[in-house]
């Protein structure tokens, strides 16, 4: 008598969980697969979002993968779904709507939402918009044309793609950071220097160890006050205040959670038959040897494949290090590995070029380098790469920047799904 076949579940459909049924399917033909989201939209590229916001792409070159791909490929895509709890001792997901639905196995690829701004007249404020979403986007660029002066709010990856494309609209663009430089726990002083030569290169209005303490409306605007002094008209505020992970439904269950969802070197969780992937997944990174969780498109998309293969019998342990490549301004940054804002007690060397906007930070634990910034030149990034990956032992740290004088690498964008 024929085994029915494999029924995988996969909450969300973002890159880890659509890459991961697309490799299930590529590697499983007879695999029963469903997909549930909460949005209505199937998988679209978080990493061409600036280059929406900043009008360079259309729209329709958001979407990576359309309804007719998931039908072509067999797997029950459900949209506009939200799973209410998952029972794990009888197997089960609750959606609504849907009702219940057994799985064999189950991957939990949520991801995270984004902080709101919690101020008075937040809620009532009409052009206030976080980023991480399609429509937030897409009502964010219908609002740019009509829009004048944009305030920005966050120190991190966010803050800077969403200042980057106000910047690059022409708006009279303010920059709001509660930190004394961009990236305050990964930069130092120097670094957040070379950053904010780059912004004002852009004629971007800095404000440093400030911060937004109400919103009002005034006549179809929204009249920005902040902690220290700061006040501005703004057509548009946006902000980038970090993510929470969806984990909330999973509170009272025996699922071991953190910040996100543990995870061990095979993406499994504690549970049997349960993975998790994707920006959710504190997973134990055998480079560095810690847990952490990494909100790039590149991990999650790296992650999906992954875990589909260990989810149909393998026992791969996922080996990357992590790794954020975007533009910056006119120039470029990359974050390889651990940082300081990980390892708060890893040493750090560093050189810097103000007048040519070059910057490099390599950080170090004990005899090993761990992690490394770049801003500006891309020199030798495949090689440092390579360091941190090995683990290979280091006598001469100040060695490693001979390195960075290797002949210039392309920079492949790799942009950041939270702030």
């Amino acid at each position: 008598m024929a085994s029915s076949p494999t029924r995988f579940v996969i909450i969300g459909n973002g890159a880890a969980g659509t890459y991961a049924a697309e490799q299930i399917r590529k590697d499983d033909a007879a695999a029963e697969i469903v997909l549930i989201d909460d949005e209505k939209y199937t998988l679209y590229n978080r990493v061409s979002l600036p280059r929406y916001l900043r009008g360079v792409l259309l729209e329709q070159r958001v979407t990576v993968r359309d309804m007719a791909w998931h039908e072509k490929n067999r797997i029950d895509v459900r949209l506009e779904t939200k799973v209410m709890n998952v029972n794990f001792e009888e197997k089960t997901v609750a959606m609504e709507p849907g009702g219940e639905l057994k799985y064999d196995k189950l991957l939990i690829a949520t991801g995270g939402r984004p902080n709101p701004l919690r101020v008075p007249g937040a809620e009532r404020a009409k052009y206030l918009f976080n980023f991480q979403y399609f429509d937030e986007t897409k009502a964010m660029v219908a609002r740019i044309p009509e829009s004048k002066v944009a305030v920005v709010m966050g120190g991190s990856f966010i803050g800077y793609e969403l200042t980057e494309a106000f910047a690059f609209r022409k708006l009279e663009t303010h920059w709001i950071q509660r930190g004394p430089w961009f990236l305050r726990r990964s930069l130092d002083e120097p670094g957040g220097k070379v950053v904010s030569l780059l912004a004002e290169d852009a004629a971007v209005h800095l404000h440093y160890e400030e911060s937004i303490e109400r919103l009002d409306q005034s006549n179809g605007q929204i009249a920005v006050s902040g902690s220290k002094g700061f006040s501005a008209k703004a057509d548009l505020v946006a902000v980038g205040l970090g993510l929470t992970m969806n984990i909330d439904i999973f509170k009272d269950t025996a699922l071991e959670t953190n910040v996100g969802i543990l995870t061990n070197e095979f993406l499994e969780t504690n549970i049997p038959d349960v993975w998790a992937a994707g920006d959710v997944a504190e997973f134990y990174d055998v480079v560095s040897q810690r847990h952490h969780r990494m909100g790039t498109w590149d991990n999650s998309l790296n992650h999906g494949r992954h875990v589909a293969k260990n989810m149909l019998g393998a026992k791969q342990p996922y080996v990357e290090v992590p790794t954020y490549a975007s533009g910056m301004f006119n120039s470029n940054i990359s974050v390889m590995g651990v940082t300081t804002e990980e390892e708060p007690d890893a040493e750090s060397l560093f050189e810097v070029d103000y007048e040519g906007r070059n910057y490099k930070r390599l950080f170090f634990l004990g005899d090993k380098l761990v992690g490394a910034i770049l801003i500006g030149k891309m020199r030798g990034r495949k090689k440092v790469l390579e360091l941190i990956s090995s683990r290979t032992p280091i006598e001469d740290r100040k060695k490693v920047f001979e390195i960075l004088a290797l002949p210039e690498l392309p920079v492949r964008p790799g942009a950041s799904t939270e702030a």
